[in-house]
């Protein structure tokens, strides 16, 4: 712990280069991708209804044993549905909070609407997801967290199932997929120690006899004990730690500085719970609310490790990650608060504020390079228009036809 590169799968510079490559197909056939895309758009309107940013379903819901999978407070998945109710990064925030039980515990969430792949959204984060960690003592690179495995789904055969091949978040420490299945057998015999859990309480509903959950383990030197540091060291402004859901705290409602103090009493959950904050920086960058965010561009198959190139998903599934009981904090467990769709953005919009104006040129200038160069600034995609991978004087023009003023 403490070793710049100890147990860090990829770095910022790996993680941006590999989510530029699997977009480098998508990004050079804009038209097409463009055109695909507004179908897709087209067809999740149809069918909205709402149009909330939030999940809206709860497709499946299977905790492993713990302390809180009998609790009403914790075990009612619906809670997970709609915006998060966060505690800020000082607590941990349990008021709308759905716990996934020990290791391979998970829920499985469907939104009203397909989630796209959009490289022109802030820091190119597709969605969110909220749990409950917090920083201790105020260091956000200590996280009190219980890290959960995210997993995406698109409804290929359009039947509105989950029923389609899932795609991975490998995150920064998934390295070797296939070698960090685990399985972990149960029972209901308490006193037997062979297999947990020992205490009755902690048998979820509806279980009984002898049982196993099977997911992706995460590093136990890294993820299993209360506190997770960031690899990058203690004085780090680069996060080691991304890619995986309850790791990162959420703010409250209407703070936009992360002070844990209400700097707006009529922020809107739509809006404020939707800015992803920048998974590759420490702490919670400013206007956003916190959570977990992620790029869909990430998400790879998980037996062969090749990028899954989806244009979207419409299912999600949270999955505790991590294998350990504290003797003093009982079983470590991913606790689910809200998943989201992330703002969207637009091109030639660098600074994500809705309109292209001068304070967008500054950002274009900083990415201009020569034809050739390999963009590996995420900030500069939005700038690269004509999807070659640099941002040279070709993508000027369509800057210039975007330009609002002033």
């Amino acid at each position: 712990m403490g070793k710049k590169q100890e147990g860090l799968g990829r770095n910022r510079r790996q993680w941006q280069a590999l989510a530029l490559g699997q977009e480098t197909v998508a990004m050079k056939l804009m038209t097409i991708r463009s055109a695909l895309l507004s179908l897709v758009t087209t067809l999740a309107a149809a069918s909205a209804g709402s149009g909330s940013p939030f999940a809206t379903q709860v497709i499946d819901y299977d905790p492993a044993p713990g302390q809180h999978v009998t609790n009403a407070a914790f075990d009612d998945a619906g809670l997970a549905l709609g915006p998060p109710i966060g505690g800020g990064t000082a607590a941990a925030g349990n008021t709308s909070l759905v716990t996934l039980g020990g290791f391979g515990g998970f829920i499985i969430l469907g939104f009203d609407h397909t989630i796209l792949d959009d490289a022109a959204n802030p820091w190119g984060m597709d969605a969110i997801v909220f749990g409950n960690s917090f920083w201790v003592a105020g260091d956000n690179n200590r996280h009190w967290a219980e890290a959960g495995i995210i997993e995406i789904s698109q409804d290929t055969n359009s039947n509105g199932l989950a029923d389609d091949a899932w795609y991975l978040i490998p995150g920064t420490h998934l390295t070797d997929p296939p070698a960090q299945i685990e399985t972990q057998t149960w029972d209901d015999d308490f006193g037997d120690p062979a297999n947990p859990p020992a205490n009755p309480t902690w048998l979820p509903p509806g279980r009984s006899g002898l049982w196993m959950t099977s997911g992706f383990r995460l590093p136990s030197a890294i993820f299993e004990q209360p506190v997770v540091n960031n690899p990058f060291g203690p004085l780090a402004t680069e996060e080691g730690i991304y890619g995986y859901a309850d790791y990162n705290p959420t703010l409250v409602l209407g703070d936009s500085d992360g002070d844990n103090s209400v700097d707006d009493l009529t922020s809107d959950p739509e809006d404020f719970f939707t800015v992803p904050d920048d998974p590759f920086e420490a702490g919670v960058t400013a206007g956003s609310a916190g959570g977990d965010a992620f790029d869909i561009a990430w998400a790879i198959d998980p037996v062969t490790g090749q990028a899954a190139n989806l244009a979207g998903f419409d299912f999600i599934r949270i999955t505790t990650g991590i294998n350990y009981i504290d003797p003093l904090f009982g079983e470590g467990s991913t606790d689910i608060d809200a998943a989201a769709d992330a703002r969207e953005g637009m091109m030639g919009d660098g600074n994500w504020d809705g309109v292209i104006d001068l304070a967008d040129l500054i950002v274009y200038n900083s990415c201009l390079a020569p034809p050739g160069t390999d963009l590996t600034d995420l900030l500069c995609r939005v700038m690269d228009f004509d999807g070659d991978l640099d941002v040279d004087l070709a993508d000027h023009a369509s800057w210039q036809n975007s330009f609002q003023g002033p």
